[in-house]
């Protein structure tokens, strides 16, 4: 799959999710947005974004790895990652 149609697709998903569900304005939603200290977002609602994201594709994020999804570009670049080894 291509890198740049993957991250564009994961990108584009996030921000909808974000604003959808979540009530986040769209323009705070940046690849250098911390999610709690600039989306306003908590742990259960960072928790619950990635849910979705993981049952939407089939994939599984680990807890360790969920301690570094904090910022948006981080989350895009690693469901881009595991999108692309599936």
């Amino acid at each position: 799959m291509n890198t740049d149609t993957t991250r564009d697709k994961v990108e584009s998903e996030l921000r909808a999710l974000l604003t959808e569900r979540f009530e986040v304005p769209a323009e705070l939603i940046t690849p250098q947005a911390h999610v709690f200290g600039d989306l306003g977002l908590d742990s259960v609602d960072l928790m619950s974004a990635v849910a979705i994201m993981e049952e939407r594709h089939q994939l599984t994020v680990s807890d360790k790895d969920l301690e570094n999804l904090l910022v948006i570009g981080g989350i895009i670049d690693h469901f881009t990652e595991l999108l692309e080894r599936t």
